[in-house]
């Protein structure tokens, strides 16, 4: 785990999907809202990163992309275990909920994956900044494995 300076804040930058405090941030937000929505909010956030790629870093945070493509995989086939670590998150989360979306998002692997790609390409934004040469390839692995099933949605 690698600690990330945000906003002047200090938090945990993790290579999994839903490794730092921006991703379970995200999660926690999307959960307060009934599911429609958050198909909806999903939706819109996709299609806002790629129609704003400038505002990478100031509206949007690769973390929070990341999460919300693995959330969406986490209903696909091939995404058991991610749905599996999203209900342990759900349990460990005391006084707050976790999204876990209750049905397929398959409409949503296309846009997932396109945003998916713009923040984790091989040179994007969530690949800089991991100092070690495990974490980079343990962040590869984790993008490499929800563009997979992405994909096989499409």
């Amino acid at each position: 785990m690698a600690v990330l300076r945000r906003e002047g804040d200090v938090g945990t930058f993790g290579t999994g999907p839903f490794s730092s405090d921006g991703a379970l941030d995200f999660l926690e937000e999307l959960a307060e809202r009934p599911t429609e929505q958050q198909l909806d909010a999903l939706r819109h956030m996709f299609t806002y990163v790629l129609a704003n790629r400038d505002r990478l870093w100031r509206e949007f945070f690769p973390d929070e992309v990341v999460a919300a493509a693995a959330l969406v995989a986490a209903t696909l086939p091939g995404g058991e275990h991610l749905q599996h670590r999203l209900t342990e998150l759900a349990e460990l989360a005391d006084e707050t909920d976790i999204a876990l979306l209750p049905a397929s998002a398959s409409g949503l692997a296309a846009p997932a994956l396109e945003a998916l790609l713009f923040v984790a390409a091989p040179d994007g934004p969530w690949h800089q900044g991991w100092t070690t040469e495990a974490d980079r390839l343990h962040a590869q692995r984790t993008i490499d494995d929800l563009v997979a099933i992405l994909r096989a949605a499409i």
